[in-house]
């Protein structure tokens, strides 16, 4: 009987203590979750106001510089990023990624930092524009603490490098130690700023009146004149150098133009004609026509005896004409000694850009005075540095009046003192028809009515 009774009572201790254990147990659960429960909301505050806070940062400001870049370009974007909150947002770091540019210093902001309430932070990165002409769009990221991140993608225009160059007033052939007036033309055909402009001529046996020229700025879409004048010296070719900037990066380009030698085919060509020799007392008297027979005009014309033809020669030696324009005349008359048997004038002209040209002819007066003058129509002579100056002059008015008053052969009309510009030749000419017509006109009428008067009565 007491076995039976022993069984009952272990097996009662036994359960007991694992009651016992699973209360604790339960406890313990009933603790925790109790713990879990009252914490929560805690917790859940914190987030939510960090990410409120995040919430108040934003990019205010995005400069680039320089506003477009050439292909090859190093520029600098800086972003303005201001906390507009009340707290401070701490962050992780800061980067700009893109697969096109290159950002130069990726690493810069990769340590932590705060931005404070109501501040402003900017964050400059250095870029390189190594693709081709295009619109780019790196992203600017902001990594927060414990508030994800900030993604905000800008603009970048990428163009190829184009500085237009042209150059005008190029004549067909140079001459030899003549002076010719070239303009450098520099267009800007692109949306960028371009600053710094220096031009630097160069070439073998050139000489100009500039080593260099500086025009600072040319904005966008915008030209610029640059006037040069050079002289050759031989065959060659002219290079203008340029360089100039762009925001931080410097550029250079040229540009080249042949050089060829030659005579001029526009330039002016004086020719003396209509020669007369008068004997005086005081010496001979020639008297003449200078004739432009050449497709630009002559300035400064001067006609002279060879002797006389510099400054301090005799004045009674030399006529100034002037300007003769391209296909007029001139008439001029200078004293010279009775015993030249062959006289030597020369023929001084200027072209439109003041390179000074001469002409020389010699005069037999035995054949002036024998009746052949017109041996001496369109008489030739040598240009002192040889050649014929160049065509581009402005025209000008020349009046071809003289002393001689005699005709012109190049212009049959012209044998009224100085040619068509002092007499109403046309004027003359129509009243001329009109008298005729009027004349013609009564003839016809006489005839018709054989002289009978007719009498006319209105009723």
């Amino acid at each position: 009987m007491n076995e039976l009774h022993i069984i009952p009572v272990v097996q009662n201790k036994k359960i007991y203590k694992w009651l016992s254990n699973l209360s604790v147990i339960a406890i313990l659960l009933i603790m925790l979750a109790g713990v879990m429960t009252c914490s929560q909301p805690v917790f859940g505050a914190a987030t939510n106001e960090t990410i409120d806070a995040a919430g108040r940062v934003t990019v205010t400001d995005v400069v680039i510089e320089p506003s477009v870049l050439m292909t090859g370009d190093v520029g600098l974007i800086t972003f303005t990023v201001e906390n507009t909150g009340t707290s401070n947002v701490a962050i992780t770091d800061a980067q700009l990624i893109s697969k096109e540019i290159v950002v130069l210093n990726s690493d810069v902001y990769k340590s932590s930092r705060t931005i404070g309430a109501g501040t402003r932070t900017k964050f400059t990165f250095t870029i390189l524009a190594n693709q081709p002409e295009n619109i780019y769009y790196p992203a600017f990221y902001i990594n927060y603490k414990d508030a994800g991140s900030l993604r905000y993608n800008v603009p970048i225009r990428v163009e190829e490098p184009q500085l237009a160059v042209s150059v005008s007033g190029i004549p067909q052939v140079f001459t030899s130690g003549v002076t010719t007036r070239l303009t450098l033309l520099l267009g800007n055909a692109k949306s960028v700023n371009i600053t710094g402009i220096t031009i630097i001529p160069s070439g073998d046996g050139i000489q100009s009146n500039r080593s260099s020229a500086f025009i600072g700025d040319l904005p966008p879409h915008s030209e610029k004149a640059i006037p040069f004048e050079i002289t050759p010296s031989k065959e060659t070719d002219l290079t203008f150098n340029i360089s100039y900037t762009c925001g931080m990066n410097a550029h250079e380009t040229s540009y080249t133009i042949a050089i060829p030698l030659g005579t001029d085919k526009l330039a002016a060509d004086p020719l003396i004609n209509n020669i007369e020799v008068t004997s005086g007392s005081g010496g001979n008297t020639i008297t003449g026509d200078v004739s432009n027979a050449g497709l630009s005009d002559a300035y400064g014309v001067i006609v002279a005896l060879e002797s006389a033809a510099d400054e301090s020669g005799n004045p009674n030696q030399k006529y100034v004409i002037g300007t003769i324009t391209s296909g007029d005349f001139a008439s001029f008359e200078i004293t010279v000694p009775q015993n030249l048997k062959s006289i030597p004038l020369v023929i001084l002209y200027k072209d439109s850009s003041g390179n000074q040209f001469s002409k020389n002819i010699s005069i037999d007066t035995n054949q002036v005075n024998g009746g052949f003058g017109s041996a001496m129509n369109g008489a030739s002579g040598g240009f002192s540095g040889g050649g014929s100056p160049p065509s581009g002059a402005p025209s000008v008015q020349a009046g071809g009046s003289g002393p001689s008053g005699r005709s012109n052969p190049m212009n049959p009309l012209s044998g009224m003192g100085s040619g068509l510009n002092s007499v109403p030749v046309m004027e003359i000419l129509y009243g001329i028809g009109i008298l005729l017509i009027i004349v013609i006109i009564w003839k016809i009428w006489k005839r018709l009515t054989n002289g009978r008067k007719i009498k006319i009565s209105f009723k």
